[in-house]
């Protein structure tokens, strides 16, 4: 068809050019019409048969104007110049009818992009954007400052690790790595620079602490093809000496029974009894932390890799009469305040950690050591007592009850 048109095209314009008095002209020129207007139709039946979005939407070339282009960055200023003062502009489809422009420019290392459904807001929107805009070379330079690998690497571990965990992080990276290393570029950080905050005037437990903090934001940059050298690994690792921590003694655990019904102790004595009476870690107790048939349950927060477990620990006969199994058993402040609150009624330097301790000592009188490595979130060391031993809810509740807890 589109051919045939062709054809008639050239034929009529032959004639035209041949043509010698008006009456002719007239004539060959209504012709030409009738074939102009079969040619319309058949572009708008091909038209119709492009998918909606490909005939609703549109590109071109935007210019800005001078006082425009004096708002932006200097430097940016230079760039626009030299690439004629001209943006892309795409008009899209917004819903059924509605439309809205984007204008963008992507050259040279700059990504600039923007969107509004009035075609002046979106020329004053690219504009504010350009405005304090760095060279892409300073850009890629601050991508590359050791501050910010950093802060990717904290964004990263933020939903990997417990919120406590997380946070030690962050007081770490404030308390002890200045601001001048933060500003060096991270291929320009060495070994020495490392050494020198890592053997600073701290204890131990800190220093080992901090080699593992560089260590592991090294390997994230590496991991992303950042770098290719860690300069931690020059830096021997050394594993600060624990101390263990020991049980109370039957004076000690009265003298805390007694001190804990002081008035001044009335908002952490549940949390306190629960230590005691079922040995759980002091982070243990929050709000997954119930009581339920019998039982003591709440999640065992040492596992790693995200991996979800709560343990079940049967309620002693003796806390009976000292736990309220209708109150919260959730610390009325923050954990850190509440811990300090529970160790003054403890005393002697003790911390709640340490009536953990006094529960494990206590229950390993009677109880079987695989029970008890259930009770106290620890997996057992045989085989068997990991993977295809389950003692049934009867059978754990006759364990605890041979136990004989220290009371007033």
């Amino acid at each position: 068809m589109k051919q045939k048109l062709s054809d008639e095209l050239i034929n009529i314009s032959s004639l035209l050019m041949l043509a010698r008095d008006r009456g002719e002209i007239i004539s060959l020129a209504g012709e030409l019409n009738k074939t102009i207007c079969k040619a319309m139709e058949i572009e708008k039946a091909s038209t119709a048969m492009y998918p909606q979005e490909k005939k609703k939407t549109l590109s071109a070339t935007i210019k800005f104007s001078k006082g425009e282009i004096e708002q932006m960055s200097k430097t940016f200023k230079k760039e626009f110049i030299a690439n004629g003062c001209v943006s892309h502009i795409i008009k899209r489809q917004s819903g059924k009818k509605g439309f809205y422009y984007e204008i963008r420019y992507r050259r040279n290392g700059y990504n600039i992009s923007v969107s509004n459904v009035d075609l002046n807001t979106a020329k004053a929107l690219f504009i504010e954007r350009t405005k304090n805009l760095q060279p892409p070379e300073a850009m890629q330079r601050e991508k590359l400052k050791f501050g910010t690998i950093i802060n990717e690497w904290l964004e990263y571990k933020k939903n990997k690790v417990i919120l406590s965990t997380w946070k030690d992080h962050v007081s770490l990276v404030k308390r002890f790595i200045p601001t001048e290393l933060q500003n060096k570029q991270i291929k320009d950080i060495h070994t020495t620079d490392i050494d020198k905050i890592i053997n600073f005037e701290i204890n131990e437990r800190t220093r080992e602490e901090l080699r593992s903090l560089f260590n592991q934001i090294f390997k994230f940059a590496i991991a992303n093809g950042i770098i290719s050298h860690n300069p931690v690994m020059l830096i021997p690792f050394k594993r600060a000496e624990r101390k263990n921590r020991e049980a109370l003694n039957e004076s000690q655990i009265k003298a805390f029974l007694t001190h804990i019904k002081e008035p001044q102790y009335d908002r952490v004595r549940q949390c306190a009894y629960v230590l005691y009476f079922f040995g759980v870690r002091p982070c243990e107790l929050d709000n997954e932390a119930r009581f339920e048939n019998g039982f003591l349950i709440c999640r065992n927060r040492k596992r790693k890799s995200g991996k979800i477990e709560y343990k079940k620990i049967p309620i002693p006969k003796q806390a009976r009469e000292f736990i309220d199994f209708n109150k919260p058993i959730t610390y009325p402040k923050s954990y850190n305040e509440s811990a300090k609150i529970i160790s003054k009624a403890i005393g002697n330097g003790f911390t709640p950690y340490n009536l953990r301790h006094t529960f494990a000592s206590i229950c390993a009188e009677t109880v079987k050591a695989e029970v008890l490595d259930t009770w106290m979130g620890d997996s057992p060391e045989r085989l068997v007592g990991r993977v295809y031993v389950h003692y049934s809810d009867k059978f754990m509740s006759e364990q605890m009850n041979t136990v004989n807890f220290i009371t007033l």
